[in-house]
């Protein structure tokens, strides 16, 4: 397998586990357990708690897309103008 193959694929699994996560950060921002942590080490509220939480977790999306899909499919595209 050449190796441009062989760095997409390992980009679009680490934008796969990234998304997984991110799902995964996601559930535990709705449960109160977050909040309930985010109250008591950081003082925040829990309204608060969640605009962080979106925040953060949209910057987290925008960024898995950015670092690992898009250079993946630019990877792609690229191998199968070239075999063609």
């Amino acid at each position: 397998m050449p190796t441009a193959l062989r760095i997409r694929n390992i980009l679009f699994k680490a934008f796969l586990i990234n998304l997984i996560v991110i799902v995964v950060a996601w559930l535990l921002s709705l449960s109160s357990v977050f909040t309930n942590l985010m109250q008591t080490f950081f003082g925040f509220d829990a309204r608060q708690s969640d605009m962080y939480m979106a925040g953060m977790i949209g910057i987290w999306k925008i960024l898995n897309v950015v670092i690992f899909l898009i250079p993946a499919i630019a990877i792609h595209w690229e191998y199968r103008w070239q075999s063609s």
